[in-house]
């Protein structure tokens, strides 16, 4: 009995391994086909410019044109624009209830890359064929500003039998990064009004002072 539990509880990952095994090994570069309708990858990043030192996320969006069970990618980015901090499984597999494996993959931040990122349904049969989210990405941006280009390789998008399903790379992803602009905040211009102001009292203060006494020293003199 407990040899049969422990069969059971590594048959997921075993099956989630196989898969991508098979997918990295056999087929490295994302699969295409001429004439073909294709499964549909790209990445989703924001619209308004990210200010220097502010987090952002990037959407790693699938648009199945078949029933799909796992998928693969790298990431490559400039480290001197943004760093990465995590990645995170998106809806895409889970979708129906599915059971997944999930891996995030090794993130390098001095190369510029994340590398190995892969995950599958781990159910017998069990498969998706809607648009969804395969993975979101966290990054932080430098304080250095510029166009950050992010672009996906070794794609590979895989039906449950294991299979290669012919994909279109829509990998034109970037991410605008802007100096931060101070906000200005009118509390600190009223304390520079009422500072100013008070100098140029005090300014005129002393000036009147200076002249009586000058009036009062010329009628003395008289």
């Amino acid at each position: 009995m407990k040899d049969r539990g422990r069969h059971t509880l590594a048959r997921p990952i075993w099956l989630a391994v196989f898969l991508v095994l098979t997918l990295a090994l056999c087929f490295p570069g994302p699969a295409s086909a001429s004439g073909v309708e294709s499964t549909a990858v790209s990445i989703s990043t924001p619209s308004q410019p990210i200010g220097s030192g502010e987090q952002f996320t990037v959407s790693i969006v699938v648009v199945p044109n078949t029933a799909i069970a796992g998928m693969q990618f790298d990431l490559n980015f400039d480290p001197s624009l943004v760093t990465v901090d995590s990645v995170k499984e998106g809806d895409l597999l889970e979708q129906g209830g599915a059971s997944t494996f999930f891996n995030s993959g090794k993130i390098d931040n001095e190369a510029g890359t994340v590398t190995g990122v892969f995950g599958a349904t781990t159910g017998p049969g069990e498969a998706v064929s809607t648009e969804g989210t395969f993975a979101t990405i966290t990054l932080t941006a430098r304080t250095q500003t510029g166009s950050c280009p992010l672009n996906l390789s070794s794609v590979v998008v895989g039906d449950m039998n294991g299979n290669p399903v012919p994909v279109s790379l829509d990998n034109e992803g970037c991410a605008a990064i802007v100096a931060q602009v101070p906000v200005f905040r009118w509390w600190v211009f009223s304390v520079m009004i009422g500072v100013a102001t008070t100098l140029i009292l005090i300014t005129v203060a002393i000036i009147l002072f200076q002249r009586r006494q000058m009036i009062k020293a010329l009628e003395r003199a008289g």
